[in-house]
């Protein structure tokens, strides 16, 4: 009974092929499945196909809004691009020892904060 109807979808098939109406990539085939070499290799290529992270200067452009040096955390300035936990420190207790900032390029009194880092946060702060 079941010759009889594979042998029934194969002449059916074999039909369509030769009238031009399905070729043999739409014809039905069976693929084997992937060792588990293949697995690894489809699994990495696809943990690779993720979208990149968001870096800190382009969260802060995403989210329009700019810090203020005199009144921002060591926690809020670490949301800057290229300042860590110390030097955020280091911002925030030069702001304690001279009252406030009075210019944005006076972070530049600051240790670790030089032209190129400030050419790159200027966008980002405000006084």
């Amino acid at each position: 009974m079941v010759g009889k109807s594979f042998r029934k979808i194969a002449v059916v098939v074999g039909a369509l092929l030769v009238a031009g109406v399905m070729t043999m990539a739409a014809a039905p085939q069976s693929q084997p499945s992937p060792t588990g070499d293949q697995a690894q290799v489809a699994s990495k290529t696809a943990k690779k196909a993720k979208a990149p992270k968001a870096n800190k200067a382009d969260r802060l452009k995403a989210s329009g809004k700019t810090i203020n040096l005199n009144t921002a955390t060591v926690a809020e300035l670490t949301a800057l691009p290229k300042v860590g936990a110390k030097l955020a420190q280091r911002i925030v207790d030069y702001r304690t020892q001279h009252k406030t900032f009075k210019t944005v390029d006076e972070l530049r009194n600051v240790k670790g904060v030089g032209a190129k880092m400030l050419d790159g946060i200027r966008p980002y702060v405000a006084v």
